[in-house]
């Protein structure tokens, strides 16, 4: 149901969820429609940031892939359902290269992040999925804040695959690798760290 607002435009004032009244989505932190989060799709979410940056959405991004900083895989957990989240649009996304030898202080991107996706699940089971809308909207918009500026600093989404690293080091193995792969990987003690600064 939708009503006309004093100042133009329309405004959603339908019950949804918890009764919440009132629910916006033109001044949304967090685009969607409550109680109806949509799939996640890595190509569309990457024409949608083209489109952002004011690209067309053929544009081509090889050697980068599209990241959704909420996992798409979450798409069904209850805050994100009940807040009804976009998954694929531009503000839950950002471009990452995917590994190579150049020099980037961006994370590195290559397909599925189990330790990333499993943080960001623990993140969002600590909120109370009884809150109001808008309550548990600026929680997850501040999460995705924060998600977001760990993967432009390069916080590792991956686990390293080398054992005992410290004797990887010291033998001096560690040149025989791309710079992206020499690291200790990404740890949930590491990424919970972060979110707690």
């Amino acid at each position: 149901m939708f009503a006309k607002r004093s100042g133009g435009g329309v405004e959603d004032v339908s019950r949804v969820g918890n009764g919440t009244k009132g629910i916006d989505n033109a001044n949304r932190l967090i685009p969607g429609t409550p109680g109806n989060p949509t799939s996640g799709d890595p190509t569309k979410l990457g024409k949608n940031l083209l489109e952002s940056m004011g690209l067309p959405r053929s544009t081509s991004w090889k050697g980068y892939q599209a990241q959704h900083i909420i996992p798409s895989q979450l798409n069904k957990h209850p805050v994100i359902k009940k807040i009804g989240m976009e998954m694929n649009d531009s503000t839950n996304g950002i471009f990452l290269p995917i590994p190579s030898d150049d020099v980037s202080s961006l994370s590195r991107h290559r397909g599925f992040h189990s330790v990333y996706n499993n943080v960001v699940r623990k993140q969002l089971d600590k909120m109370d999925v009884n809150q109001d809308i808008a309550v548990l909207e600026k929680q997850v918009y501040e999460l995705q804040q924060q998600l977001k500026k760990g993967v432009e600093n390069g916080l590792p989404l991956y686990k390293t695959k080398i054992n005992n690293i410290e004797e990887f080091y010291k033998s001096g193995k560690n040149k025989n690798l791309p710079v992206w792969n020499r690291g200790g990987g990404a740890t949930q003690e590491l990424w919970e760290r972060w979110l707690s600064k």
